[in-house]
């Protein structure tokens, strides 16, 4: 949640609370001037990188999905920016609720009431309590969805209102439509005909009064709904602050011509496939190991044929997101902690063969989490706001950084360390803090720290010439690119050189990407070793980088 301190968003928060307090007050999802002075009210900075786009009529409208601003209208306007993180909160409670009675059903209380809270708190999920985003709300309701289509109701009735959760989880995140999908055809296979026939009116009668809603609202009905059109992200200079501040594109982000700016080849896709479950940002092993727990144990355990209908949603929502949807950023960008949009996919993994669960290792998440996630649990607000810090401390930083993701990372929150030209010859991307600022096309490492980057070609590269200047204290650099190490004993003051060839980059939309390690055995602090020199920066070794091709 946004603080008193800082006064400002962080990722999606600046879109989201828009349209929250708009419809609380104005009952509607159009972009006003009242809004923007409500929005700066409360927060001065304003709402940076909200997204906006124009309808047809010539009106601006917002630009992200309105269902978790619709639930939380009611309590903004109730109890104000509280009002947010309460709505949150009993989204969250009200999951371990149903958690615990859908287990109550086939298992002991203790167990039931165990496994539920180490489900959600052995991950990052809870920690999205404080985000004013519609991730955690993505998990409820597809939460509550699979709940009361699974849970056994003494009367027949209730089972229909998974149909309004489903409706809500779909047009929340239209890329959800093919996993529910795989669980209505449960139905198919029970031949249940009338109850496939009843809920999937139930759930198409709810999506159409929330598109007719968006239609009222912004005259377009479209199956691009939110993304496409003049869609727009606005960092500063926002329509209507000023009467001269008007809907000027800053960044346009529109999903029409996505199919044309996508690159995707197999060897991305597989590489995405294995970052998605072992990614240092991203990983499900890091951030949401619960669910990988309960993949594993599946397979140990006995089976119901609707298991394997969950897996296959499972399946189907994990391709549609790292694959066909986002192959450059499956995760939420850069201002995710984990894989923000797993949320979208963690409810499944609980109710995945959930009438048979062994529970014989259930402290497995537990020790995981605490030996993983300990530094961010216990400072959840800042890792939410500085979310490259976990992957940059030990021991997360020893798993392997996702290169398809490289301008996404998060990381790239850091100015000083996104996307640097280097003289127009290549780019670079410091993966950690471990640097101090460019000079020319030169840069310092920082005192013994092992400095990471991935460094973006043009095109592939044949031979890299590194340049090593070092500090006035003899030296040991260890250099790596990719998989070759190389070590180098080098005298106060000197400058040598080290070569590289025959390595293989990742073949990406603008070039070909490479990882790039460097660590120096000495530091020098100019302060302390020179008299009347001020400079405090602890001096690893200068490096410069040749490419050619």
């Amino acid at each position: 949640m946004p603080n008193e301190q800082r006064k400002g968003f962080f990722s999606d928060e600046s879109s989201y609370f828009s349209i929250i307090q708009s419809l609380a007050f104005d009952l509607d999802i159009k972009y006003r001037r009242e809004d923007i002075v409500r929005i700066e009210e409360r927060f001065p900075a304003g709402p940076v990188g909200i997204y906006l786009k124009k309808s047809k009529d010539g009106e601006i409208t917002y630009a992200k999905p309105f269902m978790y601003p619709l639930f939380a209208a009611l309590f903004f306007r109730l109890f104000d920016t509280n009002g947010i993180l309460l709505c949150n909160g009993l989204m969250l409670f009200f999951s371990i609720l149903m958690g615990y009675l859908l287990l109550l059903q086939y298992h002991p209380h203790r167990q039931s009431l165990s496994f539920v809270l180490i489900f959600i708190f052995s991950s990052v999920c809870w920690i999205y309590t404080w985000w004013m985003t519609s991730d955690l709300f993505n998990f409820f309701v597809l939460f509550a969805a699979l709940f009361f289509f699974f849970y056994k109701f003494k009367k027949r009735y209730p089972f229909y209102i998974s149909g309004f959760f489903f409706a809500v989880f779909i047009l929340s995140k239209p890329t959800n439509l093919a996993a529910v999908g795989v669980i209505f055809l449960i139905l198919l296979y029970r031949k249940e005909w009338k109850k496939f026939v009843l809920l999937s009116l139930v759930c198409l009668i709810f999506m159409a009064g929330f598109v007719l809603f968006y239609y009222q609202q912004t005259g377009e009905l479209s199956y691009k709904l939110y993304y496409g059109g003049d869609r727009t992200a606005f960092y500063n200079r926002f329509p209507y602050e000023r009467p001269e501040y008007t809907f000027v594109s800053q960044a346009k982000t529109t999903a029409d011509d996505y199919w044309e700016r996508i690159h995707l080849t197999p060897e991305i896709a597989v590489m995405n496939l294995f970052y998605y479950i072992f990614g240092r940002f991203t990983g499900m092993f890091i951030y949401f190991f619960p669910a990988l727990f309960l993949f594993i144990i599946f397979f140990m355990q006995k089976k119901s044929a609707e298991d394997w209908f969950i897996l296959t949603a499972i399946i189907v929502s994990i391709l549609v997101a790292c694959i066909l949807y986002a192959a450059d950023s499956y995760f939420g960008g850069s201002g995710s902690l984990g894989n923000r949009y797993f949320l979208n996919i963690f409810p499944f993994f609980f109710f995945l063969g959930f009438r048979n669960r062994l529970f014989r290792f259930s402290f497995v998440p537990l020790l995981v989490a605490a030996i993983l996630l300990s530094p961010v649990f216990m400072d959840a607000l800042f890792h939410s706001y500085r979310p490259r810090m976990a992957g940059t401390s030990f021991p997360i930083k020893y798993f392997p950084v996702e290169k398809t993701q490289y301008s996404h990372i998060p990381t790239n929150e850091n100015p000083r360390a996104r996307n640097l030209d280097i003289g127009g010859k290549y780019r670079l991307f410091f993966i950690n803090d471990n640097f101090h600022s460019l000079e020319g096309e030169r840069f310092w490492t920082e005192g013994k720290n092992e400095l990471e980057i991935l460094l973006l070609a043009p095109e592939k590269v044949t031979k890299f010439s590194v340049f090593l200047h070092n500090n006035p204290v003899k030296n040991k650099v260890r250099f790596q690119i990719e998989h070759k190490k190389k070590w180098l004993g080098i005298g106060p003051g000197l400058t040598k050189q080290l070569d590289f060839d025959g390595i293989d980059g990742l073949k990406v939309a603008r070039g070909y990407i490479y990882h790039v390690k460097v660590k120096s055995g000495s530091s020098y602090c100019p302060f302390f070793a020179e008299k009347k020199n001020e400079d405090k920066r602890w001096l690893g070794i200068n490096i410069r980088i040749e490419l050619s091709y």
